[in-house]
């Protein structure tokens, strides 16, 4: 059975009636951490400590008898200067695997659609008919050749287009994306159409015009291309009109690498540490920023990584990659499809590292090919990118009980905010050298990750106060969601299991390794990562391939999710 590739609006019909309501993640202390204060030393600030960045239960079978054995892996410690913290998680073993064998697929009639007023101008990908009705069959009427343009003013239930004459074309040969963009190589790259209502806006801002936001109104001293400005960062808005002004000093002195920074009347230690801190995160063109938070009464000394002509050099190797990744962006006209192709490209090109400096936590390595990164540095080397794209996008950080701190991402996509986890969305901790993509935290939602995500935008003094830096926007949107926005998301136990059969047929043709899909209900996701659904899926996939070796399951994080996925392992 083929997969199908439909349009954002498709799949929001579809699934409309799928999900429950979201709630909004517990916003009330945690963040990254410091080092101890005293009145006359900087306090620095500890890199990101991500801990279980991805759990895998590995699933193992032995030719003289069936076994089930789960391993859960623990994600590589984030270590400083200032301190280390390890967590350890112990291993268990599962009952052995029952007895099964791979249930057939059922195949259901034809019936009726349902159609959502939509007005889209899409263009045909290869040629193809137009048919009288939307199910597969139907007597053809027109033939379309690739590349040209339709207008479409309804979108079914059933994966079809309603042209403006009454028939209907199949989401498989439509596309956004005029025919003269440059081609790309991921057949599931592009996103069709909006994930909602098409008049969908991004609600206004309350706060009124800032009134020193002219005063950016140039390029970054250092990387020309550059044009972001500082005053449009959610963050900053967040501010006092005092910590503004702090925010501005640091970033315009930062920017042409001056070390003096006056401090507003009013703001106390607690207050330069907050808007320091929020600087040092959303900022991430200042990649020579040091992450020693400065004190000091009056003013406060930066202090930065490397030189100035050192930062100039290493800049134009940024710009390089920079530029590459925005060829691929601009091909797509979606916000979805951009988001995905710098969220892919962010995972496969990097790696997950121990160390912990300027490099791996800031966009240096994310973007010269050095490749390896701590969260921080995923966090903000996406930020940087989206930053390139117009796309609005800030770094967000957290810590739970045990201290260990995280970075991830909260985007602008189309009808609201979404979180982006490039760090828990790369498999590389899991299996070592991976080269795949998770799509668990591509535009999900705050309750996604409540039990994941801790302490959200808070930050830690060496002294153990909690300093808050901000309340993020609320993310309680489901339309982008990978899940949904692909097509992958099911409501029922046959259907689901339908989907997976589909999804291993087509990654293991293209030699691929993650199999996954969405259910909307708990036991539906117990019942499809059972004992006996591993086993029932293993044999599936070892049917389609002699090269497939075992399939492992994931749980911790993508039950969070209520995602199904099974990673495929070749001999």
């Amino acid at each position: 059975m083929m997969k199908k590739k439909i349009s954002l609006v498709l799949a929001f019909l579809m699934a409309a009636s799928m999900l429950a309501g979201c709630k909004k993640t517990d916003e009330n202390s945690a963040g990254i951490t410091d080092t101890g204060i005293t009145s006359s030393q900087s306090v620095t600030i500890t890199q990101m400590t991500t801990t279980e960045k991805t759990e895998t239960e590995t699933e193992t079978e032995t030719e003289t008898e069936e076994t089930t054995e789960e391993t859960t892996t623990t994600a590589p410690e984030e270590t400083t200067e200032s301190e280390t913290t390890t967590t350890t998680v112990s291993e268990t073993t599962a009952t052995t695997a029952p007895t099964a064998t791979a249930a057939a697929v059922t195949t259901k009639a034809a019936k009726e659609w349902n159609e959502t007023e939509i007005s889209e101008t899409l263009y045909i990908t290869k040629d193809c008919y137009s048919r009288v009705k939307a199910v597969v069959g139907s007597d053809s009427v027109k033939k379309y050749t690739a590349g040209t343009k339709i207008n479409i003013v309804a979108a079914t239930d059933t994966g079809y287009y309603k042209l403006a004459d009454g028939t209907f074309i199949h989401s498989d040969y439509v596309t956004d994306k005029a025919p003269d963009s440059s081609n790309n190589d991921d057949p599931n790259e592009e996103i069709f159409g909006d994930p909602e209502e098409t008049t969908a806006k991004k609600p206004a801002q309350t706060e009124q015009k800032d009134p020193d936001a002219e005063k950016n109104t140039s390029s970054n001293p250092i990387n020309a291309n550059y044009t972001k400005s500082y005053t449009d960062r959610y963050p900053y808005q967040q501010l006092s009109s005092a910590e503004k002004q702090l925010y501005r000093n640091i970033v315009e002195a930062a920017e042409n690498f001056n070390t003096k920074v006056a401090i507003p009347d009013g703001l106390m230690s607690d207050d330069v540490f907050k808007v320091y801190v929020i600087v040092f995160n959303n900022e991430p063109q200042l990649f020579w920023l040091s992450n020693s938070v400065p004190n000091g009464y009056g003013s406060i000394d930066l202090k930065f990584e490397i030189s100035r002509s050192k930062a100039e050099e290493m800049q134009k190797t940024i710009d390089a990659n920079v530029q590459q990744v925005m060829n691929k962006v601009n091909a797509y006209s979606s916000t979805v499809s951009k988001l995905k192709v710098i969220h892919d490209w962010v995972i496969t090109k990097n790696t997950f590292s121990l160390q912990g400096n300027y490099a791996t936590c800031g966009i240096y390595n994310g973007l010269t090919g050095a490749g390896e990164l701590q969260c921080q540095g995923y966090a903000k080397t996406t930020q940087y990118l989206c930053d390139m794209a117009g796309i609005e996008c800030m770094t967000v950080v957290g810590n739970n009980a045990e201290g260990s701190t995280h970075a991830w991402n909260v985007v602008y996509c189309d009808n609201g905010y979404y979180i982006l986890d490039t760090t828990w969305d790369d498999p590389e901790n899991s299996y070592g050298k991976a080269d795949f993509v998770r799509y668990l935290f591509f535009l999900a939602n705050d309750s996604m990750i409540k039990n994941s995500h801790f302490n959200i935008s808070t930050a830690k003094r060496g002294n153990g106060d909690r300093i808050k830096l901000y309340t993020p926007p609320a993310c309680t949107k489901t339309a982008c969601y990978y899940f949904k926005a692909y097509n992958k998301e099911y409501s029922d136990l046959d259907s689901a299991v339908e989907g997976m059969y589909a999804e291993f047929d087509d990654v293991i043709a293209a030699g691929k390794q993650v199999v996954h899909v969405r259910v909307t209900d708990h036991d539906t996701w117990e019942t499809l990562t059972s004992d006996k659904y591993w086993k029932i899926f293993q044999d599936y996939a070892r049917s389609k391939s002699k090269k497939v070796d075992n399939i492992r399951r994931q749980r911790t994080l993508a039950e969070n999710c209520l995602v199904v996925e099974y990673d495929i392992a070749y001999k």
